[in-house]
């Protein structure tokens, strides 16, 4: 778990505040910034490297890499025009989301929700679970896992969209069945504490252009099928097999090479991470905040929205409404 601020108490006013402030700076970010870029081909490219190394196929690589996202043939030709067209959807999401911010107390709740879920639980995981369609939902502290390849994130906020569809992956189908899934994304915190060289580097750059960064850096875009068939798990656990050996030799890499990328500064303690071993955190995370926002002892409390707060959105065209999920005692608390 990431460190939490204790310089100023949770409010849900400032916490409204500052999670339309985020989203705003983070979509502009996204279609403006150049450095937003590179960033984002790298990360394409990476996650087509270790598609392609799992499957000894490129163009199964490929084909796995953009239905996962949600697209459909025919692909960007070059990974240029890749990186616009994620980058240019990321934006639109995050500005169509219904926006959700946690108290520090129902994050805990959550995260304790989210330990309990197996692989075999989200098979139950159906369209009815989602409280809206599209939804974006910021966390009150950046929440450090380690991700199947070894990796260090500090996650601050996720988003969904549904309807969406996955291209069933199995031989047998050839690529043609195609399944209804939810459409997420991930989000670190870029004042998290996970410091490694290579974001301060993008850091120092995005500072030197003019663009510095959001408070929140997309990581990740999948589709996860709902009620998805029971050899799904095993497919996982083969992937993640090759991740965690893909980056392994990485950071065995970059140990040699003298680059720090496992760097963590603030109040982290070493090991007390959560582990992401199957790949599925940020689906689990979603699925029990999906289901406390359905228990009747939760309220989603709006957010009171000041004229302030509906200029700005309003030159921004998203909404300025933002939801709370919290029970009765926390709401009172945290006003």
């Amino acid at each position: 778990m990431g460190s939490r601020s204790k310089a100023k108490p949770w409010t849900l006013v400032g916490a409204a505040r500052a999670a339309r402030e985020a989203r705003i700076a983070t979509a502009e970010y996204l279609r403006h910034a150049r450095v937003a870029r590179p960033w984002e081909m790298n990360r394409l490219l990476s996650a087509f490297q270790l598609h392609a190394a799992h499957l000894g196929d490129e163009q199964a690589a490929l084909m796995m890499l953009f239905t996962g996202m949600g697209y459909r043939p025919p692909f960007p030709t070059d990974w240029q025009q890749a990186t616009e067209l994620v980058l240019t959807d990321e934006a639109r999401y995050l500005d169509e989301a219904e926006l959700y911010v946690l108290s520090p107390q129902m994050c805990d709740v959550a995260l304790a929700a989210t330990a309990t879920l197996t692989a075999q639980d989200l098979q139950l995981l159906d369209v009815d679970d989602l409280p809206s369609p599209r939804g974006l939902v910021i966390l009150p502290y950046p929440v450090v896992t380690a991700s199947i390849n070894g990796d260090l994130s500090d996650l601050r906020a996720f988003t969904w969209r549904s309807p969406a569809t996955i291209l069933d992956p199995s031989p047998k189908s050839r690529w043609t069945k195609e399944l209804p899934a939810v459409r997420m994304s991930s989000y670190h915190d870029t004042h998290g504490p996970v410091r490694p060289d290579s974001f301060l580097n993008f850091a120092a750059r995005a500072r030197a252009q003019g663009t510095p960064l959001p408070p929140l850096l997309l990581d990740a875009v999948r589709l996860f099928p709902f009620r998805y068939a029971d050899g799904a798990p095993e497919a996982l656990r083969q992937f993640a097999a090759t991740a965690r050996r893909i980056g392994e030799q990485t950071r065995r890499f970059d140990r040699e090479s003298g680059v720090e990328e496992e760097r963590v500064v603030g109040e982290y303690t070493p090991g007390s991470q959560i582990s992401d071993q199957d790949d599925l955190f940020a689906i689990r995370f979603l699925y029990a905040f999906w289901r406390l926002c359905d228990q009747r002892l939760v309220t989603l409390e709006p957010a009171e929205v000041n004229h302030s707060a509906r200029v700005v959105a309003q030159r921004a065209g998203i909404s300025p409404d933002v939801r709370v999920p919290a029970a009765p005692d926390d709401l009172a608390s945290g006003r």
